[in-house]
């Protein structure tokens, strides 16, 4: 994998780490930042609804005020008083029931009026219609506790209606409350209540659900009026022990780390409402909220990883030229260099590489001269390992000539090898090829010195195709094979009696289509298989005795080597007492005096 796609998959899986981590801690992140606001929140929310309360226990505090302070109800009450009949006690009942619409007073806001006057030692009791038994008696209990406590005024807590029709002023109402007082009858105390729809205060508180669903709705005594749940969450008595006040007296709140809840304090008599918002409560009402933070880090996180893209690319891209150009060295193409723009770490390793390639570029340069020379050398010792060779075999020659006093064939022979060491001398290590017709006249001054040694033992055959006299073949190699095809064939070719039998040297020069093929045959001794067999195999290292035997085939292999590489054959065919056959196809070039 390239090094850019790794570094921006290492991108993507960071931002995926720190998304993954944003997202899980978004959620605490935004409770304890937005808990504060919410916590604000709620509490206008709180004083809002307490303010409206208060507005409905003003109202009904100042219509018992306007009851009590009504001159016309004395009026009646004495009316009553001289004639106690039913008629007179109609007359009030249906007195009062009308004082809420004269003082326009909603007709959900008032349900019902409760007096009682003492006169000496009798108590009378009146009422609005509809008032039943029942009512005026939980009122009476709640006014004898008001007053053993020395108590005026008070509001009553709510309770269950129960009058004597479900409905008052066309209306239906569940829960009421009241307030009472202190009522004043030439001079004798007595007791006015009001009782107004507790349906409507709770109309009212049920607002808190805006924010939350667990809320609670406290009298003076911290008594639950009525839940918004059946199972709230909330502990009373810890929250008002626990709670810090706000901006001011009224208002309270408790911080937890499950969520927050908070307190408002009527002012009148102690009302309270208590709402808590749990911290899903809060998550829930800013969900929006977190969604929008949400697509902003990825939105972020993205825009960060399509940026860095190009920056990568911009500062990965040298490294990749320095790849590629690699590779290029890597498939023969030493000059390949990188154009360095910068001047940082990525430019020094531009720079070095460049450096790299040239010293390489150079050392190999230099490997090929030095491998061309020990070539040379190489060659060079390989043609010298003939000469010394063929000067012995011919020096013998020579002794055995002298020593048979024959003069003439000594100087006809030492005058055949002059010859054939002027043709080394003019050998250059650079020139390794010569012409066939400079070739075939060598053989014939060998093959000579040999008819003198070997005089009536052997007969050659040279066969050459016409035109192919000046084609250039490798220098040395034609008059071993026959030295070769003399000594180790035709000689080693002996009767019973150990004298030689007469053999042929054959040697055929001709062209195969863009090849020179070259054949020396000799119908001597021929060699086993096995001996073939290792002569056959390549860089076969001969023994002491096998080097002074064969030193011509192995030197001819190695030279054919050097000079053709793979592109020549060379074959070996041999049969004991039929003799061998080998042959060399070699590319046929041609001198530059033919071109001419």
């Amino acid at each position: 994998m390239k090094l850019r796609n790794k570094l921006v998959i290492a991108q993507l899986c960071v931002f995926l780490v720190i998304m993954g981590i944003l997202l899980m801690a978004l959620p605490e992140l935004v409770y304890r930042n937005i808990s504060v606001k919410d916590r604000e929140d709620t509490m206008i929310l709180n004083e809002q609804i307490m303010s409206q309360l208060d507005q409905n226990f003003e109202e009904l505090v100042r219509f018992t005020k306007i009851v009590a302070e009504e001159p016309e109800l004395i009026q009646k009450i004495d009316q009553y008083m001289s004639e106690p009949n039913e008629a007179n006690n109609a007359k009030i009942s249906l007195f009062l029931s009308q004082l809420g619409v004269k003082n326009k007073i909603q007709s959900y806001g008032i349900i019902g009026i409760y007096l009682d006057v003492q006169k000496a030692d009798k108590i009378y009791d009146f009422s609005t219609v509809g008032f039943s038994n029942k009512v005026k008696e939980h009122i009476c209990s709640e006014i004898k506790e008001l007053d053993l406590k020395g108590k005026k005024t008070s509001f009553l807590n709510p309770f269950a209606y129960d009058g004597e029709s479900d409905t008052a002023f066309g209306n239906i109402f569940n829960m009421v409350y009241g307030y009472t007082m202190e009522y004043i009858y030439h001079g004798q105390k007595g007791n006015l209540t009001v009782i107004a729809s507790f349906d409507q205060l709770y109309y009212i508180a049920n607002q808190m659900k805006d924010y939350s669903n667990d809320y609670l709705f406290l009298d003076k005594n911290n008594q639950i009026l009525q839940p918004s749940v059946k199972e709230t969450q909330i502990d009373v008595n810890a929250t008002l022990k626990n709670m810090k006040y706000g901006k001011s007296y009224k208002e309270g709140y408790w911080q937890q780390e499950d969520g927050i809840t908070t307190v408002r304090f009527s002012e009148e008599d102690g009302w309270k409402i208590i709402c808590r918002q749990s911290r899903k409560d809060i998550l829930d009402n800013n969900r929006s909220l977190i969604f929008l933070v949400e697509i902003l880090i990825l939105c972020f996180g993205l825009g960060i990883v399509l940026v860095m893209i190009p920056i990568v690319n911009h500062f990965t891209g040298p490294l990749t030229d320095v790849s590629k150009q690699m590779n290029e060295i890597a498939e023969g193409n030493l000059d390949a260099r990188i154009e360095v723009n910068s001047t940082d770490e990525i430019g020094e390793v531009g720079a070095s590489f460049n450096v790299m390639a040239k010293r390489l570029q150079e050392n190999i340069v230099e490997m090929v001269e030095q491998e061309k020379r020990e070539q040379q050398l190489k060659y060079g010792l390989m043609i010298s390992q003939v000469d010394p060779h063929f000067i012995y075999n011919t020096m013998n020659m020579i002794t055995y000539l002298a020593q048979k006093n024959r003069n003439e064939d000594v100087i006809a022979v030492n005058k055949a090898m002059i010859q054939i060491l002027r043709d080394r001398l003019r050998i250059e290590v650079d020139n390794v090829y010569d012409t066939v017709e400079q070739e075939i006249k060598v053989v014939r001054e060998y093959l000579l010195i040999q008819k003198y040694r070997y005089t009536g033992i052997f007969k050659s055959v040279i066969d050459i195709e016409a035109g192919v006299e000046p084609y250039l073949i490798a220098k040395n190699i034609l008059q071993p094979l026959v030295e070769n095809a003399f000594f180790h064939g035709i000689l080693c070719n002996t009767d019973e009696e150990g004298e030689v039998i007469d053999g042929c040297i054959t040697i055929r020069i001709r062209m195969e289509e863009d090849e020179v093929e070259i054949i020396v045959k000799d119908n001597g001794a021929g060699m086993p298989q096995d001996k073939l067999d290792e002569l056959s195999k390549p860089q076969r290292k001969l023994s002491s005795m096998e080097r002074g035997e064969h030193i011509g085939i192995k030197n001819i292999k190695e030279r054919l080597d050097y000079i053709y590489e793979n592109k020549y054959r060379f074959q070996i065919w041999s049969k004991e007492g039929e003799g061998t056959i080998v042959t060399i196809r070699i590319p046929a070039i041609v001198s530059s005096e033919t071109e001419k």
